[in-house]
């Protein structure tokens, strides 16, 4: 089915360059809600350390209600799908490849399960068109785009999921990054990324639900009595945050937000940088 533009979330709008189409396949309101939403990318060759990483870490992000996105690849991405179902959650699994077009026997089990569990499955191509090598840089706007944040568990020098990284911070979604073995060629581009203060480094999942806001007792705010653009620097104490973050955070819709913030602005209260609002 193709999903109505009507309904197209703010985040589905911005993406850049622009999405003509969203096809899906199950529970396409996971798409819209404000629920919050992790990216999780990285190496298909992944390591037993990336896999302990995801299986380790998935619980208490499923408890928390975090929606995995991930892009259907064998590796990180699968882990990624096959996990977040094993722990009960749900997950959206975005295709480099036509909608209708099947899968391999391998990955066909996996495929089905997502459906079965009321999750989603998304493509912006149509049929059964085949896969093609840029279509994947693609798909992975999409991925990047409708997140709140994007986690690389592993990636080498290389790797397509750094393309996702880089569009993260065009797109002003916050970036984390798993810490490897400096020997190791699947973890070069996650220490790359650290190092080059680009992503934040995580070491738990705690780590990753406290950069998305998500931490027990975090932002917990009372916005009686306040003015109306209070709840929004209340909300910047604590760092930088993107105008989808301050959205669901403060539920509020982000066209509304945009308006707030650009009030904030007018007044010097805020300053914007590379997509991330900030108090002065």
């Amino acid at each position: 089915m193709e999903l109505n533009k009507e309904k197209w979330s703010e985040s589905l709008k911005l993406i850049k360059p622009k999405v003509e189409r969203i096809l899906y396949k199950g529970n396409v309101d996971l798409l819209l809600d404000e629920a919050p939403k992790l990216a999780i990318v990285g190496s298909r060759r992944m390591t037993d350390y990336g896999q302990k990483v995801i299986e380790k870490w998935m619980p208490t992000l499923v408890q928390k209600g975090v929606t995995i996105v991930s892009g259907f690849m064998y590796g990180v991405d699968q882990a990624a799908h096959k996990v977040c179902i094993e722990n009960g959650g749900k997950t959206i699994a975005v295709l480099g490849w036509g909608i209708d077009r099947k899968v391999v026997a391998e990955d066909a089990k996996l495929y089905q399960k997502i459906l079965e569990v009321d999750s989603l499955i998304v493509s912006e191509y149509e049929g059964e068109q085949e896969a093609e090598l840029w279509m994947f840089p693609q798909r992975n706007r999409i991925v990047a785009g409708v997140v709140d944040a994007v986690l690389v568990v592993e990636g080498a020098e290389k790797s397509g999921s750094l393309i996702t990284a880089r569009l993260a911070g065009q797109f002003g979604k916050k970036l984390l990054a798993v810490p490897g073995p400096v020997f190791s060629k699947v973890s070069v581009g996650t220490n790359g990324l650290i190092k080059s203060g680009k992503a934040v480094a995580v070491m738990s999942a705690e780590d990753v639900l406290a950069e998305m806001g998500l931490v027990k007792g975090q932002l917990k705010m009372s916005f009686k009595d306040v003015s109306p653009n209070k709840p929004i620097l209340e909300a910047l104490e604590s760092g930088e945050r993107s105008a989808d973050e301050l959205a669901r955070i403060l539920k509020m819709p982000v066209a509304k937000m945009m308006e707030e913030i650009f009030s904030l602005e007018m007044d010097d209260l805020v300053e914007e940088k590379a997509g991330k609002y900030f108090k002065v």
